[in-house]
Parts: C-alpha cells; sequence; structure tokens
C-alpha cells in the first residue's frame, strides 16, 4: 500500500466528517432550535466536556505552576484584546463577547498526561476552563490542593455554561441562551479544527434527547480524529505530550517556569527520540472497531500498535510504533478480540489505512 494511497483514503474521510459536522452544526446541533437564517448553528460537547471557573488575583499564578502553557502570555493577549475592543467600542461590527483562549495539558509528576484543558480568560481576574468531563474532579482537586490562601476560588459552572464548537470556514459569532452575541475564537490547537468556545446553551441543550446529544459528540470526535486530534482523558490519559503531538498542537510553552511534570517533559522534547504515536486510521464506514483492538500488519501478522479512540464512522486513532509503521507495505488490520465467556474467542479483523493529517510533517517523527 502505497503512501499515496494512504494520504488518498484520509483525505476522503476528511471531507466526509467535515460534510457531517457542518450539516450537524448548521442545524443547531439537531436540537430542533435553528435559527431561521442566521446560519449561527453549534454543535455543543455537553457529554465530554465540563467548564470550571478560576477566580480571584491569584488565579493565572496557580494555572501557572500546573499547566504546561504558559498563562501569562494567555494574560497579555486578554489585555491586547480588551484595547483593541475599547478602541472598537461603539463601531458598528459583528462582535460579541470576547475571550482570550489557550490550549494546555495538566501532567504527573513523571511527566504523563492527566487531561487537556482549554483556558479562556474573560478578565484579569477569571479563567474559565473548558475541561474533559471524566478528569473534572481531578482537576478540582489539583487546584483545592494548591490554593492555600491564595486569593482564588473555583466552582464547577458546567450547569451554567456550556462548551460549543463550529466548523472551520464557518460563522464566528453566535446567539447564547440569554441573547448575547458570543464570539467563538479559532481553535488554539489548529486554526484548521475549526472554531470552539464557551458560552450559555445549557437551555438548547436541555431540549436535546439523548439521541441528539450522542450524535453531536460522535460527529465532532469523526472530525477530530480523521485529522489525528486526540482529546480527554481517554484519549490522552497516561501518555506523554510528544506522543499525542501536544507539543505540535501548541499546548506546551518551553520558555515558562516550572510546572508539574516539566522535567521529563523538556527532556522529552530537546535530548528523547519519538518512538511512538498516535496517528489516524481510516477503516470500511460500515464495521466497528474496538478501543485496545491490536493494529497488525498483513506481512507475518506483526503488531504496530492498539486502538486508542474510535465512535464508528469509519475513522479512529492508534497509539503506534513509527519504525514500524515506516515499513509497512502490505496494509494493516485491526483485530479484535471478542470473549463473550465461551470457550474459544472470536478474532474479527477490520482492514484499515492510516496516513499524514495536514497538520503534520510528512515524517512521522517530525517535530516540525
Amino acid at each position: 500500500m502505497s503512501h499515496k494511497s494512504r494520504v488518498s483514503a484520509l483525505e476522503r474521510a476528511m471531507a466526509r466528517t467535515l460534510d457531517a459536522f457542518a450539516r450537524r452544526a448548521a442545524a443547531g446541533g439537531g436540537g430542533g432550535s435553528e435559527k431561521s437564517g442566521s446560519g449561527d448553528g453549534v454543535v455543543v460537547l455537553s457529554q465530554s466536556r465540563a467548564v470550571v471557573r478560576l477566580s480571584g488575583s491569584d488565579s493565572a499564578k496557580l494555572l501557572q505552576g500546573l499547566v504546561t502553557n504558559d498563562v501569562d502570555v494567555l494574560l497579555a493577549k486578554w489585555e491586547k484584546d480588551e484595547e483593541r475592543r475599547k478602541r472598537e467600542e461603539g463601531k458598528a461590527s459583528t462582535s460579541g463577547k470576547k475571550k482570550s483562549e489557550m490550549y494546555a495539558a495538566l501532567l504527573t509528576p513523571k511527566g504523563r498526561i492527566v487531561t487537556d484543558v482549554f483556558l479562556h480568560a474573560t478578565n484579569k481576574n477569571e479563567i474559565l476552563i473548558d475541561s474533559c468531563r471524566d478528569a473534572k474532579d481531578t482537576l478540582l482537586t489539583q487546584i483545592v490542593r494548591r490554593k492555600l490562601r491564595s486569593d482564588v476560588s473555583v466552582e464547577d459552572a458546567s450547569e451554567e455554561l456550556s462548551v460549543c464548537v463550529v466548523p472551520p470556514s464557518s460563522h464566528d459569532v453566535v446567539d447564547d441562551d440569554d441573547g448575547a452575541r458570543v464570539l467563538l475564537p479559532a481553535d488554539p490547537r489548529w486554526i484548521g479544527l475549526g472554531r470552539r468556545g464557551i458560552s450559555r446553551m445549557n437551555q438548547t441543550t436541555a431540549k436535546k434527547t439523548d439521541e441528539d446529544v450522542d450524535l453531536d459528540e460522535k460527529v465532532y470526535a469523526h472530525w477530530r480524529h480523521a485529522n489525528g486530534v486526540p482529546e480527554g482523558s481517554l484519549e490522552l490519559g497516561d501518555r506523554f505530550p510528544a506522543e499525542t503531538r501536544l507539543t505540535h498542537l501548541h499546548a506546551v510553552s518551553f520558555t515558562k517556569g516550572c510546572y508539574v511534570g516539566q522535567e521529563p517533559t523538556a527532556r522529552a522534547e530537546f535530548q528523547g527520540e519519538v518512538r511512538k504515536g498516535i496517528v489516524p486510521v481510516v477503516f470500511d464506514e460500515d464495521k466497528e472497531i474496538k478501543v485496545n483492538g491490536t493494529v497488525i500488519s498483513k506481512k507475518g501478522g506483526k503488531e504496530i500498535g492498539k486502538v486508542v479512540a474510535s465512535r464508528g464512522g469509519g475513522v479512529g486513532l492508534a497509539l503506534v510504533r513509527f519504525a514500524k509503521v515506516e515499513n509497512v507495505s502490505e496494509g494493516v488490520s485491526i483485530e479484535t478480540v471478542d470473549d463473550d465467556g465461551a470457550e474459544k474467542e472470536m478474532k474479527t479483523f477490520t482492514e484499515c489505512e492510516f496516513g499524514t493529517p495536514n497538520w503534520w510533517s510528512h515524517r512521522w517523527t517530525s517535530r516540525d
């Protein structure tokens, strides 16, 4: 299987998942609340993401020692945006409520990922955190442990605020449940993913059926997976930033001061070699693959890696060893073992292909 054919399969998957994402967003996420003619529907990630509010004069200082990115840069960006907003105040524009944003991760002391976070500065004393819902309690515990006597207040704001996304080349302003105009910034990981922000969309989400909520999540996950972008503790957890390409997705600063897990992260970047990483896998849309399924080479049946994420749709993510990936020429398949308690395990093989997303260098191990 040639490199060209692998990329072609991936490009087809990207086009297909982008179309589904765009249709879903245009319909307001299927909640029956599409605004006629406005084109400002969104997909709300109410199932997988939560919002934590951090407030107080020491909020940025606390986060600076906890996450991988430079929170001082986030506040400087907010101040610059605030100055621009004041200069343009009163002018006719489509601007809405502006939040400066940043992508980062929370690590263990050994440098392994706990979860990813999106930081949104609403003012110099308040930062909203778009967090993986499964890791929300861990995040809250870490903050409470470190705040001590600092001027920091933390609360779960998920009942009040929601995370919403729209496709690339789409609108950048949406109306929230209060009728306020909210500006969705470009996704800080890569502009090609679309726009992402926090707004009051809980009333809209409450009107959706469970099937609507689940489909919102699936459509966006398919789009991410086709682009080779993992998200949340289930896809990122217990792996190193270099393996998940968080360093390429603008989640790590190598110029800021100390933070939890900094030393192994810096050592891996400047001295280590990236031997394995997460890549997108493409397969038949009618097939299903399971997390932890084994990716194997058809030649000799050698293991290449493991599936780390898939929600159907013919796309998923796998953690593979790059040296073995570069030597594959006869194709690959995913082996799934079904054990229903019977004496014999049933093995299912699903043919798959993988390739390099647009935001990567074409060299698997590249740090560019």
